[in-house]
């Protein structure tokens, strides 16, 4: 395949490298986003029996609702998936060869929760002290960056500074294993929350030391959460996943088709590029 510049720019590499995560502004316009949240809307009020299928409701009680494969559920969050401006840091970090393998929808009420500590996303295999994962992987060099496993948080309802998504910056390359007991916003020179308006985004490596602040405000925290990784070779130790194939004909071809594993050139790589090079 031929290899294509990225379409990051040099603040962009300069701060994911320093900081592990990027905010994108108002990725969702406002009646994009008001066409989303009524259909969310519909399926959080749904009876379980009636979800449209493969769509899965559950629960990690007593706070949080999950609903799982969204993006089989509308075309709103299908298109979201391979959004532009999305795909065009996604495509940056995993030199042009990215791929779907986790898409859902997260609704987090109130909760005086004790909270636990930050963690870090792994495809299940713990590897030793002083070993590269290559399944959650970050270098840098030749002036590229390259990212195997990361993420979007892309917010739905606005997330004001002191609660959303709590982070350490430069976590994501770090050699030395965090201390013992270092608690979400227990310490805020090492931790963060980042505030976003409804519509905004962060894209972040999953070896970034994460996880939920707590919620505080009286309506609920809303976010589409969703993981891509390097196409190329990830398998998730041979677990099922994407794409869902008995429901193939919901999605479109440019999701499919990023949903699957593979070195060639992907339709959302060109329609991206398209997109910006105009």
């Amino acid at each position: 395949m031929k290899e294509l510049p990225s379409h990051l720019t040099d603040s962009e590499k300069w701060q994911f490298d320093l900081h592990g995560f990027l905010v994108l502004r108002q990725v969702i316009a406002s009646d994009r986003l008001a066409q989303m949240l009524e259909v969310i809307d519909g399926w959080l009020s749904a009876d379980l029996s009636e979800m449209p299928c493969p769509l899965v409701r559950h629960r990690q009680e007593p706070h949080k609702t999950h609903i799982d494969h969204i993006q089989y559920g509308h075309r709103l969050f299908d298109e979201l998936a391979w959004d532009p401006q999305i795909i065009r840091v996604v495509a940056g970090l995993t030199f042009n060869t990215p791929r779907l393998f986790h898409c859902n929808f997260t609704q987090m009420s109130r909760s005086d929760e004790e909270l636990t500590g930050f963690h870090r996303d792994d495809s299940g295999f713990k590897f030793p002290p002083g070993f590269r994962n290559p399944h959650n992987d970050y270098q840098a060099g030749n002036g590229e960056l390259y990212c195997s496993h990361l993420a979007t948080w892309v917010a739905m309802a606005d997330v004001p500074e002191g609660t959303g998504f709590c982070l350490v910056p430069g976590s994501h390359k770090s050699n030395f294993r965090e201390p013992d007991g270092l608690k979400i916003c227990d310490n805020p020179p090492v931790s963060i929350t980042v505030p976003l308006q409804a519509g905004d985004m962060i894209i972040f490596s999953t070896n970034l030391l994460h996880d939920a602040a707590p919620w505080t405000e009286s309506y609920p925290r809303m976010n589409i959460f969703q993981r891509y990784q390097l196409s190329v070779y990830f398998n998730e130790t041979h677990k099922s996943g994407y794409p869902l194939e008995p429901h193939k004909s919901l999605i479109s071809e440019e999701l499919y088709e990023l949903e699957n594993m593979g070195r060639e050139e992907k339709k959302v790589i060109r329609h991206m590029r398209t997109h910006f090079e105009k």
